[in-house]
């Protein structure tokens, strides 16, 4: 075998940390409001965006936190993604 044979590079476990999004349009402190507030602020500020793409960013916010979102504020976000399904 040749001596300068390359490693694979190893995957680091958190590769969701190095990801940023700015396909949806977010103001600070939205995801910490309110079910309802949420999801109106979500499609107000995403009005040409449908309602999966708005999910799908929420879903990566859930993804990206892990265990660091508690399990009521999930429950919340979950609850926001219901409303803006509910609004299509």
């Amino acid at each position: 075998m040749p001596a300068n044979r390359k490693h694979p590079k190893k995957r680091s476990k958190n590769w969701v940390k190095t990801v940023t999004t700015s396909a949806i349009d977010v103001p600070e402190g939205t995801m910490n409001k309110p079910a309802k507030q949420v999801a109106a602020a979500l499609l107000r500020k995403n009005k040409g965006k449908p309602p999966g793409s708005i999910n799908r960013y929420i879903q990566f916010y859930l993804n990206r936190g892990g265990s660091g979102i508690s399990q009521t504020r999930r429950k919340t976000l979950k609850r926001a993604m219901e409303l803006i399904r509910e609004s299509a």
